[in-house]
């Protein structure tokens, strides 16, 4: 089986020339048709996007209209969190941390650094004015205790694999100020019937604020891309479809069925408590969290990949991936079953 980190990097992160490190992003016309990999709601109006090359953008009329705005680096951004209005954090390839304290109109280079072994950061959670946390690959955990001034890279122990193998952590989410979650895969030095070497779903808890971790049960063989937490509900997400339920802090798992192969990268609750998932191919589906109805589902042919979405209104999304950023409707998606 391939290994999902480099799938989701020939899939994802797509450099068509050669990257000059060190440099700032180049102002480009069509920035907001690019590669895309994370959105944000700064506030009611403000909506921020980040991705390949650098590329930052701000919207301030919910999406209808984007500016690309400067960044001192272009490298391939994967994630973008705030903590408020105005202090916000992005991260990305050369475990490159940016930092913003004006609603991300300018940016700073608070970590970077190359690395073969441990290469992009993939997630990150802004948990308060001095603490924040970025995960990635192979084990990659950085973390800042003064707001940015320095930044440990921390190994942690109690997520490591047999045969002292690596995990790759995809996604962190927070659920309230100690109590954060990490979905993503755990290498498992075994072969499968091919010889070749295979990965499992992992799922991680802390109670601490990230202080001390621990495994969760995962209900599936194959890798998790996302985690999406609300009250008791937890849902992790991933590979061919597989969206998986649980009421009780991980003890239990229920599956969801979908109705799709695809892969899933990004999921939010809606404000009616629908759940909207969207990934490879140009899928978006959408389920009820309260009945047993099937799942809708649709595809557009202008984004190849979605990889991460916003509600801007009842029912009304911002979703970005391969092929920039579009909108979609519950209306839209009726109409494409």
């Amino acid at each position: 089986m391939k290994n999902v980190l480099q799938t989701l990097i020939i899939s994802f992160i797509i450099l068509a020339a050669p990257i000059s490190y060190g440099e700032p992003a180049v102002i480009a016309p069509k920035a907001v048709e690019s590669l895309l990999l994370d959105i944000v709601k700064v506030s009611e109006q403000r909506l921020l996007t980040v991705g390949q090359r650098g590329h930052i953008l701000i919207s301030e009329d919910q999406g209808q209209n984007w500016r690309q705005v400067e960044v001192p680096v272009n490298v391939n951004l994967t994630a973008v969190d705030f903590l408020d209005e105005n202090h916000g954090v992005a991260v990305g390839f050369d475990q490159t941390v940016l930092l913003t304290e004006d609603a991300g109109e300018t940016w700073t280079v608070s970590h970077q650094e190359v690395s073969n072994l441990q290469p992009a950061l993939f997630s990150v959670i802004y948990n308060s004015k001095d603490t924040i946390t970025a995960v990635g690959s192979y084990g990659l955990y950085l973390e800042t205790k003064d707001g940015g001034a320095t930044w440990e890279n921390r190994q942690i122990d109690s997520l490591s694999d047999v045969y002292d193998g690596f995990s790759h952590f995809y996604d962190i989410e927070k659920l309230n100020a100690d109590t954060w979650y990490i979905a993503g895969e755990k290498y498992i030095a075994e072969a499968d019937d091919y010889g070749d070497e295979f990965s499992k779903g992992m799922i991680a808890v802390t109670k601490d604020a990230g202080r001390t971790w621990e495994k969760v049960y995962s209900p599936y063989e194959g890798s998790f891309f996302g985690i999406t937490v609300k009250a008791n509900d937890i849902y992790v997400y991933g590979l061919r479809g597989n969206l998986f339920h649980s009421k009780d802090g991980g003890a239990n798992w229920a599956k969801v069925p979908l109705g799709v192969q695809a892969g899933l990268h990004d999921m939010i609750i809606t404000a009616a408590g629908n759940l909207v998932l969207v990934g490879t191919g140009g899928v978006m589906v959408e389920k009820s969290a309260k009945n047993n109805k099937a799942a809708k589902v649709s595809k557009r042919s202008d984004l190849k990949g979605r990889a991460a979405l916003i509600e801007v209104a009842n029912e009304q999304f911002i979703i970005v991936g391969e092929g920039g950023v579009r909108s979609s409707s519950k209306a839209e998606t009726k109409a494409q079953q």
